[in-house]
């Protein structure tokens, strides 16, 4: 199961965020293995690009081995492990993970609660609706595995609440780990469609009100985020739930005329504002675990490669439900290469029998300093040298390397733990310097750009796109009138723009303070105009060139 969610994860992982991502080998030169890929990290005002090692995967399976080491290390006390040292070394090395999940991090590491204290922390948390817990609990269905539901639904709920507060999450999280169940206990093969009846059999398990036995602290936070009560937005996101899965089973009964792909995208899993909730992503890795029984590997390569979606989340959820049900054998190749599959095996091993020796749970105090104490050893410890992680285990560097993108640079450290862990630490991000050049030039103005692309007008824009598509590009994002492929954005010549006078290319640059740089340019004498009530401007450059500078990601018209 844990070996299944990992391979999904690394399956899908180059495909989530194709903004993000150098260019992609064809699927034909790649179908039955992974394969290493560029990924730019750091923020969108500092860049960093990296290479991505075949079958690496990223926060999704990060966050699954995490909890896991939690209930390993610490046994009964796993969440208070997870909440002092697991979520707060997290932020050192996560690879990928989401705002609402860092946000919560940074309060446990603040020694406060994810929900906080203040009406706007308290906003944040309780709209987090996301996959992000749904994810990472399939280590509490492997602890569970002979026990009750309701034993798990009370570890699950409490794992989930430490980073996201909405029913969905929750929710999401709950039905995927009784789908984990089920699956478990159901001898092999699994009929076409059973696992859809079985959690819709489970409802009145899985939609049971647990979370009523957190914490006051919690509870007193859920009543003041939602009008009239939490409790009803639990039971409208519950009734929310039973019709994806009555929907998904439709889909399944009309057999081959339902293509996987066509009910991603009718369920909104293919659309920005959707595609990340929790139980969306729950059901749809029912729904695809559900037809793909006799062909698991072709269940989680339609989702790891679906234009638009969540893709390492669903894939690993998809194959992490495959693997509860047929073990790990079919994942081949992918199985023993992924990375820390070993490790990934063991924890699972580990988790069927009880934990019998545990680890004094740190004070608050105790886990800050392990932490200080480790990144200040990361600074100066040589490669070949060890050093202890801040959930007391041992690691050894076993390579560094300056990463460089553009005018920014970083290190890049990796480490391999004692129980067999690879771990990618990039510190230090700074702007790199360049090489001095004979020519004196007045030095630049001390502002963070970066170039986003580059506009190409065309005179048939459908006819361009469906060119490409059969050469092999995948548009990363598109509108009405436009279509992106990375950095280059086509945009549709329309009549009016045929004037001899109108330029025919346009820049995209991203700034930090456009009030600032539209200062500074318009004193120049440029023709120009505010655009966004002040946060984007358009100057001509030049007869056949215009600048657009904004600081939001969308393409300005």
């Amino acid at each position: 199961m844990l070996v299944g969610a990992a391979v999904g994860d690394a399956m899908g992982w180059p495909y989530e965020r194709r903004d993000r991502t150098g260019s992609l080998p064809p699927l034909s030169q790649v179908s039955g293995r992974f394969f290493p890929w560029p990924r730019m990290a750091g923020s969108r005002f500092r860049p960093i690009s990296e290479e991505i090692g075949s079958g690496e995967y990223s926060d999704d399976t990060q966050m699954l081995i995490a909890v896991a080491r939690a209930r390993l290390t610490s046994g009964d006390d796993w969440l208070h492990w997870l909440q002092r040292v697991e979520w707060p070394a997290l932020l050192d090395y996560e690879r990928g993970a989401g705002a609402s999940v860092k946000r919560a991090c940074r309060a446990w590491e603040k020694h406060g609660t994810a929900w906080g204290k203040r009406a706007d922390d308290r906003a944040k948390y309780f709209s987090t609706g996301a996959n992000g817990a749904a994810m990472r609990i399939a280590p509490h269905v492997i602890a569970h595995h002979e026990g009750s539901f309701g034993a798990l639904a009370t570890d699950v709920t409490s794992d989930a609440v430490t980073t996201h507060g909405h029913p969905r999450a929750i929710l999401g999280a709950l039905v995927h780990a009784y789908a984990l169940w089920v699956s478990m206990r159901q001898p092999a093969p699994l009929a076409y469609g059973w696992l859809i009846e079985a959690t819709l059999d489970g409802l009145k398990d899985w939609r049971e009100p647990v979370w009523q036995g957190l914490d006051q602290s919690w509870l007193d936070a859920a009543s003041k985020a939602f009008a009239p009560s939490y409790e009803r937005v639990w039971d409208d996101t519950v009734l929310e739930v039973e019709d994806l899965l009555n929907s998904a089973r439709t889909t399944l009964e009309s057999g081959a005329l339902s293509a996987p792909s066509s009910y991603l995208e009718s369920q909104g899993l293919t659309r920005v504002k959707t595609r990340g909730s929790g139980t969306l992503c729950a059901v749809a890795a029912i729904y695809l675990a559900a037809r793909s029984a006799a062909s698991p590997e072709r269940g989680i390569s339609v989702p790891a490669r679906q234009e638009g979606a969540d893709t390492d989340t669903l894939a690993s959820m998809t194959a992490s439900l495959l693997g509860a049900g047929l073990g790990q054998e079919w994942l081949g190749s992918y199985g023993r290469t992924v990375q820390d599959g070993q490790l990934l095996a063991t924890l699972a091993e580990k988790l069927l029998c009880p934990v019998s020796t545990v680890v004094p749970l740190p004070s608050p105090d105790e886990a800050a300093r392990a932490r200080s104490s480790f990144q200040e050893a990361l600074n100066t410890v040589e490669s070949g040298g060890s050093l202890l992680l801040p959930d007391r285990r041992e690691a050894r560097v076993v390579a560094r390397e300056d990463l460089r993108s553009g005018e920014w640079g970083a290190r890049r450290t990796q480490l391999l733990t004692s129980d067999g862990q690879n771990v990618f630490l990039i510190r230090g991000v700074h702007r790199a310097k360049t090489k001095p050049s004979d020519d004196v030039h007045p030095a630049p103005p001390d502002v963070s750009a970066r170039l986003q692309g580059v506009y190409l007008p065309v005179a048939d824009i459908s006819r361009v796109k469906e060119a490409l598509t059969s050469m092999g590009l995948s548009s990363t994002r598109y509108g009405n009138d436009w279509v992106s492929y990375e950095n280059l954005v086509l945009r549709q010549l329309q009549v009016r723009e045929k004037a001899t006078d109108t330029p025919v290319a346009q820049l995209r640059v991203a700034v930090e303070d456009t009030p600032a740089v539209w200062e500074r340019v318009r004193g120049m004498q440029f023709e120009g105009g505010l655009q966004r009530n002040g946060a984007a401007f358009w100057v001509r450059v030049d007869t056949y060139l215009i600048v657009a500078v904004n600081n939001a990601e969308p393409p300005v018209s």
